[in-house]
């Protein structure tokens, strides 16, 4: 009769134990809302896409300390940053077919 009752408790204690970890993990799951647009209108379906920053090459004279004073300068390809890369939400259809793609 005693192993039952402490197969019991035992049971008990994981349970109470599950339970403690399940509550106290909700908030931190919950996460801070990434995965839900910001205001949605009812009846609108969205989708989160993520837009890769986007870049500008230029030419640019740079000076050469190997050749003679009128080709003292040499050119060369750079890139600029001109848009961080980050997620924006799009309104897309509701009815299960994949939307066309837009690009930003």
């Amino acid at each position: 009769m005693k192993a039952r009752r402490f197969g019991r408790s035992r049971h008990a204690a994981t349970a109470s134990a599950v339970l403690l970890v399940t509550l106290t993990a909700g908030g931190s799951l919950a996460g801070a809302g990434d995965d839900c647009p910001p205001n949605p209108e009812p009846g609108k379906c969205y989708e989160k896409v993520y837009r890769p920053a986007q870049y500008e090459s230029y030419v640019d004279q740079e000076a050469d300390q190997q050749r003679p004073a009128p080709q003292a300068y040499r050119p060369v390809t750079k890139q600029r940053k001109i848009r961080e890369a980050s997620f924006v939400w799009q309104v897309i259809s509701c009815d299960g077919r994949l939307p066309a793609r837009r690009d930003h």
